[in-house]
Order: structure tokens, then sequence, then C-alpha cells
């Protein structure tokens, strides 16, 4: 779900009026629907039950905690949540999610943004494998504190960005047609401007909206590395 604060005020708009555009929603799984959330809206969300860092689009926390104070229902809020990812609007693109999944998104959220106390069933792993030993351990842990896992998948599924399986060491010719080598210095440099792109074909800005130039260390960075290259 990638929005900004139009889609807020809209969001916003619609928890007052009390109504939808899309229909009626129609249950959800929340269990379901964290994964889901961290796969496809985490890139440009924060949400801190799922770990999600993402500040493309609102933070949803922030977005509901005070709906919630106010004593909107989670059913409201899921009403909310189902039409934005229906309508969409400025970078988010309109039915990222479809049927049960935007469902199960919707749940997630209404059960999970801003609040206080989310509890374990709000938590979304995101662990990708066996715990690691070393660097390579640390990199995996900042694979999930960094909000990587919002756009780029362990095991070579398709997402916002490229997969981590199999980057290290990858060629990719650019849209200028140079060829780039995904080595050690050229994912130092990505990691820690992220205006440089990796791999051609993706959407620009998404990454640097997240992450600033110089905001993750060398030594965050080298882990991070170490942590990819093991995914082969």
């Amino acid at each position: 779900m990638r929005g900004g604060a139009a889609v807020l005020i809209c969001a916003t708009a619609l928890l007052a009026a009390g109504c939808g555009t899309g229909g009626i929603t129609k249950g959800g799984d929340p269990a379901q629907g964290g994964p889901l959330f961290v796969k496809n809206c985490g890139s440009c969300h924060t949400l801190s039950a799922a770990q999600t860092k993402g500040t493309v689009g609102p933070n949803l926390d922030d977005a509901f905690s005070s709906d919630r104070l106010q004593g909107y229902k989670p059913i409201t809020i899921q009403q909310v949540v189902r039409d934005q990812i229906l309508i969409a609007g400025g970078r988010m693109p309109a039915n990222i999610v479809k049927g049960a999944d935007a469902e199960a998104v919707a749940a997630y959220v209404a059960a999970c943004a801003g609040v206080q106390d989310p509890g374990a069933s709000c938590k979304v792993s995101a662990a990708a494998g066996p715990a690691l030993p070393g660097l390579a351990g640390k990199g995996q842990k900042l694979y999930a504190s960094l909000g990587c896992q919002g756009c780029h998948t362990t095991d070579g599924s398709k997402s916002t960005g490229p997969s981590f399986k199999g980057l290290y060491g990858r060629q990719t010719k650019l849209t200028n047609s140079q060829t780039v080598t995904a080595n050690m210095a050229y994912l130092l440099e990505s990691i820690r401007d992220p205006d440089k792109q990796i791999v051609a074909g993706y959407q620009p800005g998404i990454m640097s909206s997240a992450i600033k130039p110089g905001a993750v260390s060398v030594a965050d960075a080298k882990a991070l590395i170490a942590f990819i290259k093991t995914l082969k």
C-alpha cells in the first residue's frame, strides 16, 4: 500500500463518514494478512507490529492510533483500509493485493496498526531461514530491522525490488546499456546511497525514500551483504 498525505486525508474522511466506496469488507484473516502486508506494503508504510519502517506512505500506527482513541471500531478501520487498497492514489497502485488477500491485509491493519500492545497474533516473523552465525547472522537481523523484507525477498520470488536470492555476483545490463556486477563494492554503494539502482526495471526512488544516503553504516552494510552472499 503506497500513498501519501492525500491517502491519509481520504482515509480520515472515510472514517468520519463511516462508509466505504468499494463494498462492504468480508471478513479477512489477520494471520494471513500480516506476511502479505510485509511483502506488499512494508516498503512504504511503517507499522511497528509488522517491523516495517517505510516512509513513502503514511505511518499506519500514527494514522489509526488516534482513530482508536476516538472509538472507531476495527471493522470501520478495516473498511477504510480495504477502500484505500481499491482506489489507491499517488505512488500506490490500485489493487496491489486483490480478493481474499486484500481482505486479509485490511483485517491485519485493522487489528494491529496503532495498537499499543498488539500481542503475539500481530507479530510477523521476518526470519529468513534458520539463524546464521557471525557477520551473516547480524545481516540477517538487519534484513528485518532495516525493513528490507518489504521490497526484497530471500526465496527468488518477485517483489518491488530484486530478490536477494542469487543477487551477489549477478550481472545486470542497465537501461543505459552499462553492465554492472552486484559485487561487494557495488552493493555497498547501493545500500549506502540508495539512489544507485542495483537492477534496472524497478521503481526508482522507493529505496531512497525509505533509507536516506549514509543512514546505514559501513559495518551494517557489510553485514547485510554477508547475509546476501549466503542466499545462493
